[in-house]
């Protein structure tokens, strides 16, 4: 009896010096936490005038260009001189001519109307000098609205924004309708990003952009997908996305870098390093009864240093965030809980 109670001592105390000189590893745990990860697709692009709200500037009529102030890239206020016109010669005298013959065809209703109450003109007489007035009227009112009338005209802006090009001179002589300049409202400007091709028909219309210049990422603004193209650009071999960017802080002609929001959705995360891989797939290790055990995950998402995991873990118990590259499946760890 004393033997097997020796032994079984011996064996105990055999056990006990095995486990005081089993490896321990020194580890730092953290928590499993659930967040909110997006998937985006990213790209680079450009900011532009949105040419969709671009107005030209132009006359009805010809003439000469007298004063032109601004000059492309600049920005005006509302009410702003934009440029001064001088209407040519050859306009004036057709407006002139217009009064001259709405002057005599009310001298003719007049004296065609005497002559009716003095029964010497029939009323077929009187209506057609009407006519005649009426039809006189209606060329002065068209030469008043075209400005034939107005030697010199100051032509100021119509909104606040920016002058996108000038496409004429101090001097030049225009024809009617010849286009001047051209401006876009403050604020109207876009991004025209490019994205991968295989990528292209995951976007929509509406999705949010994350929009940053390439030279100063502290400035982050938000625009929205507003179209996208159906073909391939050949410059770029990118598909192109056009991005209303309503934001004033970017100027025209900075390049940016682009993310579009595809979708969010709650997952589990884990630090990158937590992660790791061999010729089984990505694991994790957790931290259960002070020994460490191998899970194997399947990693999504990656955003900030966090990496979304699938897999058969338990969410209540830390992950092993470093160190993990010294351990084995059952060895014991130490470390302070997250």
């Amino acid at each position: 009896m004393r033997t097997g109670v020796l032994i079984l001592s011996l064996s105990l105390s055999a056990q006990s010096v095995l486990a005081e000189q089993a490896p321990t590893v020194q580890v730092e745990t953290v928590a499993l936490t659930q967040q909110t990860m997006t998937e985006i697709i990213s790209g680079y692009g450009v900011v532009s005038p949105d040419t969709r709200h671009v107005q030209t500037i132009d006359l009805p009529r010809p003439g000469q260009i007298v004063a032109l102030p601004v000059n492309a890239g600049q920005m005006v206020e509302k009410g702003e001189t934009l440029l001064k016109f001088a209407t040519a010669s050859d306009a004036m005298l057709a407006y002139q001519q217009a009064r001259s013959a709405v002057a005599f065809a009310k001298s003719e209703v007049a004296r065609t109307q005497q002559l009716l109450n003095q029964q010497l003109a029939t009323q077929s007489q009187l209506a057609a000098t009407k006519k005649a007035l009426a039809d006189a009227e209606a060329a002065m009112h068209a030469q008043e609205k075209i400005g034939a009338g107005r030697a010199l005209e100051r032509v100021s802006a119509p909104f606040s924004g920016m002058v996108v090009a000038v496409q004429a001179v101090r001097g030049d002589r225009l024809a009617a309708a010849a286009p001047v300049l051209q401006l876009v409202p403050a604020g109207a400007k876009r991004v025209l990003m490019g994205v991968e091709p295989e990528e292209a028909s995951r976007v929509r219309p509406g999705m949010a952009v994350n929009v940053v210049p390439v030279f100063d990422n502290g400035q982050r603004v938000k625009g929205k997908v507003a179209e996208i193209f159906g073909v391939v650009n050949p410059q770029t071999q990118f598909v192109d996305v056009l991005v209303d960017v309503p934001d004033n802080r970017l100027m025209l002609g900075v390049r940016v870098s682009a993310e579009i929001e595809l979708h969010a959705q709650a997952e589990w995360v884990v630090p990158r390093s937590a992660v790791l891989r061999d010729q089984h797939g990505a694991y994790i290790y957790q931290v259960r009864d002070g020994k460490a055990h191998r899970v194997e995950v399947q990693t999504g998402l990656e955003q900030g240093g966090k990496v979304a995991v699938h897999g058969a873990f338990a969410p209540g118990d830390p992950v092993v965030s470093l160190g993990n590259y010294e351990l084995q499946d059952g060895m014991a760890v130490r470390g302070s809980p997250p």
